[in-house]
């Protein structure tokens, strides 16, 4: 079985020897005294193998109080005390809060507790973020953003420097990616690169569950006394759990429903062929110290507790990734707005243009049918600026808002130079209702959660919006808007929000958000039956919505006179 190849052997070798080179054997051997007693096998089996495993790049979903952040300091001390990691190591929390808290309520402890073992290799601990140990440094940072370089790339000078040969990421889901990226960096000149990312699971296909899925697979499979059969509690739930006459609920076979317990478990690789990373997934399913009556009791009444409490329940107790069905667009309910017509190369207008700025400009375009909806008639992924210009040409594009970041100069020189209305888009966290334009500056403010439900709204409200036949550019366009999240995040300073994480490439899904902005300010689309002359002149003049929908801004106001004035016989 691989499982046997990545063991320590064991086996001749002295206490001595198994005390450097065994980090569980080392802790226990030691009775390393942490904040809730002495390491102790009993009730954590789960850890003695992850703590033992050597592999340079792990993943750990679990539940939360699971033991897991100890295991993680323990390997850390061992190997730094044992001069495995001669550079030092970095321990990564989400806030600097986070590290404050750490430093006061478990590693200051583990030092003063196990003064033999641990305090005396400790030769500084007057600062809480940063320890020497033997002759290495521990640094302790908060992954979170200090600065952005031109308002444009996020940068933290307290990663910048600091040579490691490990990385300990813990509550891996609550970090700002562009500080995991940063961090990655630390060990670029060490010869060990050692990785683990620990994490309670938030949503799927995000952060740790992304990176559990790419790994190994480990998960706790215990086996049946009764009948030699392994049952895996995260996999089997809510089944695992049965009621006995008196109303608790034990851990039960799935096989021959007989009681299970989790110190009869080992660990089982489900995908064995990945080579290159380790994953290990534990949830309190298996934990000793909660009682499964209590979270059957919890389940059966999840139902109809609020989407946050259900989001709690399943990431904390289950540690399993979950989101509510409405907050979270499927492709399929992209594809419930494909209409009849296949995506078209030009139109007369008046159309609204939105643009998310990236490796390529995702383009979203499309008008107003009649009130109330939206019909995309074309989407596609430019490399040029002038390319960009000339779609918003053929379909006479009249309001166009795009991106402000990250090509700023480029945007900027793109609406002074084109006679439409061009808006620069920019995401703000207190802007609250109605989008905010700035004619002068040609500067469109929202807030973020608030445009991109109206997204989620109009897809899965029908007849509000209409997207072109399907085709492999419709294809990515669903996945790329099913790609947000939205999830309850609470802030450092106590307060609770919704936010969108994004799970993959989302860049169509925002270039709708500024279509759906720029579509405010076009009129609707005259019936396709009127000449194309009489259509543009007709909402030139009249500064009314000739369908009765409310009033269209006027000429002064940066309005439509400039479909007579450009008109071009021979096509736009």
């Amino acid at each position: 079985m691989a499982r046997a190849a990545r063991k320590l052997d064991v086996q001749g070798d002295t206490p001595a020897r198994l005390r450097a080179v065994d980090a569980w054997y080392w802790a226990y051997n030691n009775a390393i005294r942490l904040t809730s007693g002495p390491f102790a096998h009993e009730a954590h089996e789960y850890l003695a193998e992850p703590l033992r495993d050597m592999h340079p790049n792990q993943v750990a979903m679990k539940g939360s109080q699971m033991g897991w952040t100890e295991k993680s300091v323990l390997k850390t001390l061992h190997g730094m005390i044992h001069r495995r990691y001669p550079q030092g190591v970095l321990h990564l929390f989400p806030t600097a809060d986070d590290v404050g808290d750490f430093s006061k309520a478990r590693f200051n402890p583990l030092i003063e507790n196990n003064p033999e073992h641990v305090g005396r290799y400790v030769r500084s601990t007057d600062a809480a973020n940063i320890k020497k140990i033997g002759s290495a440094m521990l640094y302790l940072r908060g992954a979170r953003a200090t600065q952005k370089i031109e308002g444009l790339a996020a940068t933290s000078s307290k990663l910048k420097s600091i040579p490691v040969d490990r990385i300990a990421f813990d509550e891996y889901d609550e970090m700002d990616p562009a500080m995991v990226a940063l961090a990655l960096e630390r060990v670029a000149h060490s010869k060990i690169k050692e990785f683990e990312k620990l994490s309670t699971p938030t949503v799927p296909d995000y952060g740790i569950d992304a990176a559990y899925k790419a790994s190994d697979r480990h998960v706790w499979a215990i086996r049946c006394d009764r009948c030699q059969h392994d049952t895996v509690l995260e996999l089997e739930f809510p089944k695992c759990l049965r009621r006995r006459q008196d109303g608790t609920a034990y851990r039960a076979c799935i096989r021959c429903g007989g009681e299970i317990h989790p110190r009869a478990g080992r660990w089982v690789a489900m995908s064995p062929s990945v080579k290159d990373c380790r994953g290990w997934w534990i949830s309190q399913l298996c934990s000793m110290y909660v009682d499964p009556t209590a979270i059957l009791n919890e389940y059966e009444r999840i139902s109809e507790a609020p989407p946050g409490e259900r989001q709690v329940f399943y990431n904390s107790k289950l540690a399993t990734a979950y989101v509510d069905a409405a907050n979270r667009l499927s492709p399929q309910d992209v594809y419930r707005c494909i209409g009849r017509d296949a995506m078209e190369t030009r139109h007369d207008g008046p159309c609204a243009m939105g643009v998310d700025v990236g490796t390529f400009l995702h383009v979203v375009v499309g008008y107003k049918p009649q009130a109330g909806c939206l019909k995309i008639c074309h989407v596609a992924r430019l490399r040029e600026w002038n390319e960009l210009h000339d779609l918003a040409l053929r379909f006479r594009v009249d309001c166009a808002v795009i991106d402000r970041e990250p090509e700023i100069h480029k945007a900027r020189e793109f609406r002074q130079a084109e006679r439409f209305q061009v808006f620069l888009a920019d995401y703000q966290e207190h802007q609250r209702g109605d989008a905010r334009w700035d004619l002068d500056q040609g500067l469109v403010v929202m807030n973020r959660t608030e445009l991109l439900d109206r997204v989620h709204t109009a897809v899965t409200t029908p007849g509000q919006l209409e997207i072109p036949r399907l085709t492999s550019e419709i294809e990515q366009y669903a996945t790329e808007m099913s790609n947000l999240v939205k999830v309850l995040v609470e802030k450092p300073n106590g307060s609770r929000l919704y936010e969108y994480k994004q799970v993959g490439p989302d860049h169509y899904r925002h270039a709708t958000a500024y279509f759906l902005l720029a579509a405010e300010r076009i009129p609707v689309a005259a019936p396709a039956g009127l000449p194309w002359m009489q259509r543009s002149m007709t909402h030139a003049i009249m500064d009314e919505d000739p369908l009765g929908h409310g009033r269209m801004p006027s000429p002064a106001a940066g309005g439509y006179s400039r479909a007579v004035t450009d008109y071009n016989p021979f096509g736009r």
